[in-house]
């Protein structure tokens, strides 16, 4: 785990240097490109790091080398694999460019969008989603994919905005086919649909019929090609106590921050709604989990999105006004910047505890231990 922490804190200092010590543009875009570079070589240079890596991602390079036919592969993730075939039988050149194409795009969205870059790339570090990627490589090029279409759907000029992310969303889409989700999107930016009125006791209505909503689902799945699904290993639900706990607190966080702004007298951006909704539908697909293991992997497209809504969400948060607040009430003299401080740390120290507990207690995503592909040949002996 230790050349995984490593790459983070170097990816980090970078940052910081480009943020806060670059004199000029030039140089500040140098270092934020460098900050790409030790995550992107540890994961393009990696060998059987993943639980998919050899089963399903070299397994099925080789039988695209052999000219057989895999029809549970999308065709944009197969052209690709088709593309690094025309260079090597190997599979190592895969890896190589789903790595960058995944660690490219999130990273030049959290440059672009993020209000916090380096809180940005603590939580998809800390959080779990830069494991999940060596694992996951198809479903998180789709989420890259989406979360550039995120960035196309913020532009202020609207034929813009809706074109980039259907272009982006259709790509996903051509990547990982569960993406199609992420189209609701799109009706996620004008208006505060996932009010917590109703998604919270969604939610829990959710948990009380638990798998017997399979029986109006399963018809729907069979004629699909995620009726996989439907047997075997993948018919159990799952219930994540600790993802659902972290997606409520976050989207309560986020819900009571817009209501406090609006309370205030000031409006919630197009930003703000669409970053809300998202969460709440993170909330509702997590939380839909305990139905079926399906819901887990759709709810990663809107989860993931934490790493751009989590820095929002804190840079609208009015600290003077509940300072005042809290002091007046409780007769404190509590100071702006100690809570800033406070609600800060607890936000790291909480990704920190579930980095802990799933990536080093429990190894998910099966990333350790690290090998690369150099290792290889001492590896098969």
């Amino acid at each position: 785990m230790y050349i995984y922490i490593i790459t983070f804190l170097l990816t980090i200092v970078l940052i910081w240097l480009a943020e806060n010590k670059a004199k000029s543009t030039k140089l500040k875009t140098v270092l934020l490109i460098l900050a790409i570079i030790p995550m992107f070589f540890i994961s393009a240079i990696r060998y059987n790091v993943g639980t998919d890596y050899d089963k399903r991602y070299v397994y099925d390079y080789y039988r695209l080398s052999k000219g057989e036919y895999i029809d549970n592969l999308e065709i944009g993730f197969k052209t690709i694999d088709y593309i690094c075939l025309l260079f090597t039988k190997e599979p190592y050149l895969l890896f190589t460019v789903t790595s960058l194409i995944i660690l490219a795009l999130i990273f030049e969205v959290v440059y672009k969008k993020s209000t916090n870059k380096i809180l940005s790339i603590a939580i998809f570090f800390l959080g779990g989603y830069f494991f999940a990627s060596l694992n996951i490589i198809r479903q998180y090029m789709a989420f890259a994919l989406i979360l550039l279409g995120y960035q196309f759907l913020m532009d202020e000029n609207k034929k813009k905005a809706y074109i980039g992310f259907v272009i982006c969303a259709i790509l996903a889409f051509l990547m990982h086919s569960s993406s199609i989700i992420c189209f609701i999107i799109l009706i996620m930016t004008k208006k505060e649909i996932m009010n917590a009125k109703w998604v919270i006791p969604l939610s829990i209505l959710i948990l009380i019929l638990n798998k017997n909503i399979m029986v109006i689902l399963t018809p729907i799945i069979k004629n699909t090609r995620f009726n996989v699904y439907l047997t075997g290993k993948y018919t159990a639900g799952e219930l994540s106590l600790l993802q659902i706990v972290e997606n409520l607190i976050m989207y309560l966080g986020m819900y009571f921050t817009c209501y406090f702004k609006k309370k205030q007298g000031n409006e919630i951006d197009k930003q703000g709604i669409t970053l809300l909704n998202i969460q709440g539908m993170a909330l509702l697909l997590t939380v839909s989990g305990v139905i079926h293991a399906l819901f887990i992997r759709m709810a990663i497209y809107f989860v993931a999105f934490q790493i751009i809504s989590i820095p929002y969400f804190l840079s609208i948060l009015q600290f003077n006004k509940i300072t005042d607040i809290i002091n007046e009430k409780f007769k404190k003299n509590l100071k702006e910047k100690t809570l800033k401080v406070v609600v800060y740390s607890c936000i790291v120290l909480g990704f920190s505890a579930m980095f802990i507990y799933t990536n080093i207690l429990n190894n998910d995503n099966e990333v350790l231990p690290y090998k690369t592909v150099f290792s290889k040949e001492n590896t098969l002996k």
